[in-house]
């Protein structure tokens, strides 16, 4: 069950490695976790700064 989750996680960013780098290359999953972990990040700063400002209501 968690090897089908990390598999889904890891869908977009090894296609996103698979652009840049060889897929027999060894540092291909260690790339495409750094980008794994840049969508987290980004995703994580899309809902405490972003999300906020977009839901917030016009001020009359």
């Amino acid at each position: 069950m968690i090897s089908l989750i990390a598999r889904l996680l890891m869908i977009v960013p090894s296609l996103i490695a698979g652009w840049f780098v060889s897929e027999d290359n060894v540092a291909y999953w260690v790339i495409a976790f750094a980008i794994a972990l840049v969508f987290i990040i980004l995703s994580i700063v899309f809902e405490l700064y972003v999300h906020p400002l977009l839901t917030r209501e016009p001020k009359a």
